[in-house]
């Protein structure tokens, strides 16, 4: 059943279909935070508000399709999104499958199978969400919860050396160790101690406190080089200190 907070914004550029869906979730007990026809619009709703899921047509006005701006979704708002199309051949679908989606409906569809695919798709990422679930033990130190291959292993920030994106999981190595996140590398960041990592790569960001050496291409951690992009290189600079 839809949550009373739950609001999804809609990404379409038919009016007609965009008003029924609207229709269709506040039937069913859900907000709409907004309809958007083009990407500009959509990105401008996301800076004020938060939905709690993203209905995106694949083809819709602009030289942003529904594809990029699911990129933009899952990349800079890290948010949910199930696709609408009416579009099913292979190159569609490939490309779809490589964003992730929380969920793929079919055009023409019913209200049933709407409502649901939205129901499913906001449970599913709620529990995403609470794989890095932050406790204090009684000690009051750093530790957490993280959920990898179906168990809870409890972990400090200290333990993890760095983070590593793999498509669109994440893959946590401790010293004796690795766990791989069912969430974006972008959506562990924000989970842990920006005091402590920074990232070094789009793919890779490194618990400082183990940065051996760093050269003009990599940082080393325990003898494992971990390679510094030239966006990341100043920032990671910034924090050492030169005799």
């Amino acid at each position: 059943m839809a949550d009373k907070l739950d609001e999804i914004l809609i990404v379409e550029d038919e009016p007609l279909i965009a008003e029924d869906i609207s229709e269709t979730l506040q039937d069913a007990g859900y907000g709409v935070s907004g309809i958007a026809h083009n990407a500009n619009d959509a990105i401008k709703i996301l800076k004020s508000s938060t939905p709690s899921l993203v209905m995106l047509d694949i083809k819709i006005d602009g030289p942003i399709d529904g594809l990029m701006l699911g990129r933009i979704i899952k990349d800079d708002f890290n948010l949910p999104f199930i696709f609408l199309t009416s579009y099913t051949d292979p190159e569609t679908v490939d490309k779809v499958k490589e964003l992730n989606p929380y969920g793929f409906i079919v055009k023409p569809f019913d209200e049933r199978e709407l409502t649901s695919n939205v129901e499913i798709a906001i449970h599913r990422f709620k529990q995403d969400s609470q794989n890095l679930a932050q406790v204090e033990d009684q000690e009051g130190d750093d530790s957490f919860f993280l959920k990898s291959q179906k168990a809870l292993h409890k972990l400090s920030f200290n333990d993890i050396l760095y983070a590593q994106a793999v498509d669109n999981y994440t893959m946590i190595y401790t010293e004796k160790s690795k766990f791989l996140v069912p969430q974006t590398l972008k959506s562990v960041e924000e989970k842990l101690d920006n005091n402590r990592f920074i990232r070094t790569h789009r793919s890779y960001s490194v618990n400082f406190k183990y940065v051996d050496i760093i050269t003009s291409n990599y940082a080393n951690i325990k003898g494992i080089m971990i390679p510094i992009g030239k966006g990341y290189k100043a920032e990671l600079m910034k924090k050492v200190s030169l005799l």
